[in-house]
């Protein structure tokens, strides 16, 4: 197994638990401030982590900041949409999935463009059964 395999993992396990929390807050605040909740209180952990987490971080550059930046952005769209999608009705088993496949997918199309990654058999088998679970779960009947 992959040194990269037990925090990927237990990144999965905080999905889970990140749309599980969102499905229970969906309706009971505003798609923007309970987005704003998220993020704050992801801010505020990530503080805490940077100060508690023993040995260095990756050195920073410029355009590192500036991606990461970019990133937030995107995750603050993500967040504030999964939030309308879930006030509207959409079931967390195929909200969460949706987005996140549906996401994974995209940027594994992408990646072998931008960052020069290989796009094996494998990896393209993986996005053809990513793109058949959106399929399945966006045309489900509530």
């Amino acid at each position: 197994m992959s040194v990269w395999y037990v925090p990927a993992l237990l990144a999965a396990v905080c999905m889970a638990g990140h749309y599980l929390m969102l499905r229970a807050a969906a309706g009971r605040v505003g798609d923007a401030l309970g987005a704003l909740c998220i993020e704050g209180t992801a801010a505020a952990g990530i503080l805490v982590f940077l100060v508690l987490r023993p040995g260095a971080e990756a050195p920073p550059t410029a355009p590192g900041v500036l991606w990461a930046c970019a990133s937030g952005l995107f995750i603050s769209g993500v967040t504030t949409l999964v939030f309308t999608a879930l006030r509207m009705g959409g079931p967390v088993s195929a909200t969460g999935p949706m987005v996140f496949a549906g996401g994974v997918a995209l940027a594994a199309l992408f990646a072998p463009l931008l960052f020069g990654e290989a796009f094996t058999a494998r990896r393209a088998l993986g996005v053809c059964l990513g793109i058949a679970s959106l399929v399945v779960l966006a045309t489900e009947r509530s």
